[in-house]
């Protein structure tokens, strides 16, 4: 208890603080034909310097799906049988966009850098192996968020209608202090009427290790006038960031946003994304893992375009200690309807 109390105090300190200040390599701009092209060397010495490889998969079968954007950046798009789709980049096995019967339920904030700068502001993006500012997980002091959003994941297979990805230690991770030995799979797969997710972190070392873990998913929305989220909110305790950290009990049935909001919701799993501007419900549907809810908007901040996404994310708060051989494994799932 005492540990959750010490996140949830730190967390306080910064919300969504997506900080990340890899060292800029120096290249005169004259060696290179345009401006992508700097951004694409800029990208590779990031890689190298954190033991990694500009080739995000031996697998040359695997390698022929992938696609770059114009920076660099590696993607996989994920294509249904009735046309629904996802784009999930490696750079922290990110899903930057879920499109099906032409909405799109994803949101990628407008200061995002989709360069290889810093992580990916947006979609489901990674927290692992800690969630908010330093924990005190292992005595270590981890980035924000720790280093899963940081990290090129490797794919270690397609197909037109998913994808696996995976993350193992590498002289990065290693050099943050993190001695543990583990493997990371994530696994998403597009339906016609579903985007599947799971997430599987294994222990292949000799001792156990401690992790939060959570899934900071942005939801698009037409205006944060058009939206409540439902679910099972009412009578459950939750954090109040915006107020010290304070807890309260949630009288509400559904919630809308029309503050600053970070709270972290203890034993809600299912949240919903009403958008009477759409027409459109998106359910979050929890089979494992994922037990809470922290729900956040940095309403009136309009170089985030707060007023057109909504953080609803899927959480492991309280430290999961997995054990040698063990491991631990969460699954969500994106479901579309009309209101």
């Amino acid at each position: 208890m005492k540990l959750f109390l010490a996140t949830v105090a730190l967390a306080a300190l910064s919300a969504d603080a997506f900080t990340f200040a890899p060292s800029t390599p120096q290249h005169s701009t004259a060696l290179f034909a345009s401006k992508s092209a700097v951004k694409q060397m800029k990208r590779e010495k990031w890689v190298e310097s954190r033991g990694g490889s500009n080739a995000p998969t031996s697998d040359s079968s695997a390698a022929s799906d992938l696609e770059k954007n114009d920076s660099g950046l590696t993607f996989k798009t994920l294509t249904s049988p009735n046309g629904s789709t996802a784009t999930i980049y490696t750079l922290g096995a990110c899903v930057t966009s879920y499109s099906s019967s032409g909405t799109e339920y994803l949101a990628v904030r407008p200061d995002a850098k989709m360069d290889g700068s810093k992580p990916i502001s947006g979609g489901l993006a990674f927290c692992w192996p800690q969630f908010g500012p330093d924990s005190g997980l292992e005595g270590l002091t981890l980035q924000q968020h720790g280093f899963a959003r940081n990290t090129d994941w490797k794919v270690a297979s397609t197909t037109d209608e998913s994808v696996t990805m995976t993350m193992e230690p590498d002289d990065y991770i290693t050099g943050m202090g993190w001695e543990h030995p583990f493997k990371c799979e994530y696994t998403v797969s597009i339906n016609d009427d579903s985007l599947d997710t799971t997430f599987k972190v294994s222990n292949t070392g000799d001792g156990p290790f401690n992790h939060q873990a959570a899934l900071h998913s942005y939801f698009k929305v037409s205006s944060l006038a058009n939206l409540q989220i439902s679910g099972s909110f009412k009578g459950k305790e939750y954090i109040d960031k915006m107020d010290g950290a304070t807890k309260k009990t949630e009288e509400r049935d559904a919630l809308t946003i029309t503050s600053e909001t970070d709270s972290v919701y203890m034993g809600v799993n299912d949240p919903a994304i009403e958008d009477t501007g759409t027409g459109k419900k998106l359910s979050v549907q929890t089979t494992s893992g994922w037990e809470d809810c922290v729900v956040w908007n940095p309403y009136g901040d309009e170089g985030m375009g707060f007023d057109n996404f909504v953080c609803a994310e899927s959480v492991k708060f309280e430290p999961v200690t997995t054990g040698a051989g063990e491991s631990w494994e969460a699954k969500m799932s994106l479901k579309p309807s009309d209101l």
